[in-house]
């Protein structure tokens, strides 16, 4: 019996002291080129150790890239009536401007859309989903730049550990902007991540200091696409995070390859 008694004790000690792979990942980063947009604004960047270059704050053009100009729709009417491309600051408050950059809807990023439909079935033939996939170039991209892909967004995040741990890797480490008690936040990454909250299809404001959201360059469904948040109070960032397509969300470039 006494034999037995030790050897458990011996197996809980060994088990509390076990390391967490995901806490031992080496993450480095150097400092990019970085890029300017149509305006002038500049947006510098990080290179990461598994190679893609981030921008470290979010876009903040009003124009896209062939200078013609993006609708600044403030009210919520013209808000939640436009559907084309649109961009406001958060609040309608162009103090937000430097720190956060604009929201955008999803139009803002796209080019002309051919909605392609593709049939999900299960094992035995049966329809059980629609996906509808976007042809698209990018609208807002500088040239050699491009709005992440969902397959950009899950290479960061299996780079930072895994989704559990790697959005506290992603976020500015301070209570400067992020609201208490900004849960596991070390930016490890480099990537600065801000709380500059969202704004839904409706044209309401929400989630300033709480969350930042970006879009991913993918329309998960005709209404929707994908996005990736951080939150105030998780570590954690979502895995495929949809968001509805009128509604604005930052805007973060990575490098093309």
């Amino acid at each position: 019996m006494r034999i037995l008694i030790i050897s458990s004790f011996i197996l809980v000690v060994f088990s509390s002291c076990k390391k967490n792979s995901s806490a031992d990942v080496e993450i480095t980063f150097s400092p990019g080129s970085g890029v300017s947009d149509i305006n002038g604004n500049f947006y510098p960047s990080i290179i990461l150790g598994n190679g893609q270059e981030w921008t470290t704050v979010n876009l903040r053009s009003s124009n896209y890239s062939n200078g013609d100009p993006i609708s600044n729709a403030m009210s919520e009417v013209s808000w939640s009536n436009t559907n084309s491309g649109a961009w406001c600051h958060y609040d309608n408050d162009a103090s937000n401007d430097e720190t956060y950059g604009k929201l955008y809807n999803f139009h803002a990023i796209i080019g002309d859309t051919i909605s392609l439909e593709k049939l999900i079935s299960d094992n035995d033939g049966n329809i059980i989903d629609t996906l509808y996939y976007d042809s698209f170039t990018c609208k807002i991209c500088p040239q050699g730049w491009k709005i992440p892909y969902e397959d950009d967004w899950i290479d960061l995040i299996n780079y930072l550990g895994n989704s559990n741990v790697a959005g506290g890797k992603m976020k500015e480490n301070s209570l400067l902007y992020w609201k208490s008690p900004n849960l596991g936040a070390t930016n490890e990454s480099g990537f600065s991540g801000l709380p500059g909250g969202i704004r839904k299809a409706n044209g309401s404001f929400e989630y300033i200091t709480e969350m930042g959201r970006w879009w991913s360059f993918e329309g998960a469904y005709q209404d929707y696409g994908h996005s990736r948040p951080l939150h105030y109070d998780q570590e954690a960032t979502m895995n495929h995070y949809v968001f509805d397509k009128s509604g604005g969300l930052s805007v973060r470039f990575i490098k093309s390859n």
